[in-house]
C-alpha cells in the first residue's frame, strides 16, 4: 500500500487553512496533514522541519508572499499546490509551467485531480523543482522573461520558449511540438491540457489533431478541404467546425 502523502498547509487567513482542511479530510484520505501555518515565516520554518511531500501554499501573504518563500528554500524537493484568489498573471504562469494551482473558492474536483498528480519519487520531485524554478523566474521578471512552457520527458524535462512553437498536433496520448528550430518534441500529454497551458497565447485549436501558433500562421487556403500554411512550409488541416473562428481571427 501506498504511504501516505505529508503536506503543510500555509496561508495566512486561518479560515482559509481551516477550510482546505475540511476538504482534504473529506476528500482526499491520503493526505496527512501534518502542519498548519498562518504565515509565511511559520510555513518556512515548518517546511525546514519537517520536508513534506506537498504544500499547499497561498500566495498573497504579508511579510513574504508565497513567491518569495519558495526562494529561500533550495532546492525545492517537495511538491506545491499553489493557492490563488485573483492573480491572473500568476494563473498564466502556472498554465505554462504545468504547476498545479487552486482558485479561492477551492472547487472539490480540482482538488483531487491536483492531488491525484502528486507524486513522491525522486525523479518527479527533480522534474516539479525545475517547473517551479522556471515558474519564479518569470513570475520576478514578467517584462523581461521569454514565457516557456515545460515539457516533461522521461529523463527529465525541457523549457520551451512559446514562441518557438510553430504547432502542436495529437498522436494518441502524446503530443508533438513543431519548434522553429526544425526540431521535433514529443511529449505523453493529450492536445486538450497541451491547449489548456497554450489558451493565454496566440495559439488556436484547429483541428481535434492540431492546435497552431497565429503568429507562426503564413496563409490561409480553401482548397483540399481548407488548411493553413506554417511558416515552416507544413500544411496543417483545419477542421470544418472551425474554420469560422480561425478566418475571425485572421481578420482581427
Amino acid at each position: 500500500m501506498d504511504e501516505n502523502i505529508r503536506a503543510i498547509l500555509i496561508d495566512d487567513e486561518p479560515y482559509c487553512t481551516a477550510g482546505l482542511e475540511i476538504e482534504l479530510k473529506e476528500n482526499c484520505p491520503q493526505v496527512d496533514i501534518i502542519a498548519i501555518c498562518n504565515s509565511a515565516k511559520e510555513g518556512l520554518k515548518k517546511i525546514k522541519e519537517l520536508s513534506p511531500d506537498v504544500v499547499f501554499l497561498d500566495i498573497e501573504m504579508p511579510w513574504m508572499n508565497g513567491f518569495e518563500l519558495l526562494e529561500l528554500l533550495s532546492p525545492i524537493e517537495f511538491g506545491v499546490i499553489f493557492i490563488t484568489a485573483y492573480d491572473q498573471f500568476a494563473v498564466q504562469a502556472f498554465r505554462i509551467s504545468a504547476i498545479d494551482y487552486l482558485m479561492k473558492p477551492i472547487d472539490k474536483n480540482m482538488l483531487i485531480d491536483a492531488v491525484g498528480r502528486i507524486k513522491k519519487s525522486t525523479n518527479e520531485k527533480t522534474i516539479h523543482g525545475l517547473k517551479l524554478s522556471q515558474l519564479l523566474k518569470n513570475i520576478k521578471n514578467p517584462i523581461q522573461a521569454n514565457p516557456k512552457i515545460s515539457l516533461p520527458r522521461i529523463d527529465g524535462i525541457d523549457l520551451v520558449a512559446i514562441n518557438s512553437i510553430i504547432y502542436c498536433k495529437a498522436d494518441s496520448s502524446y503530443t508533438e511540438f513543431y519548434l522553429i528550430d526544425g526540431t521535433k518534441k514529443m511529449v505523453c500529454k493529450v492536445l486538450k491540457e497541451i491547449e489548456f497551458q497554450l489558451e493565454p497565447f496566440e495559439f488556436l485549436r484547429i483541428h481535434q489533431s492540431y492546435i497552431v501558433n497565429m503568429d507562426h500562421v503564413v496563409s490561409f487556403h480553401r482548397s483540399d478541404g481548407g488548411f493553413v500554411e506554417m511558416i515552416n512550409g507544413d500544411k496543417v488541416s483545419i477542421s470544418r467546425s472551425k474554420k469560422r473562428m480561425l478566418i475571425e481571427r485572421l481578420k482581427s
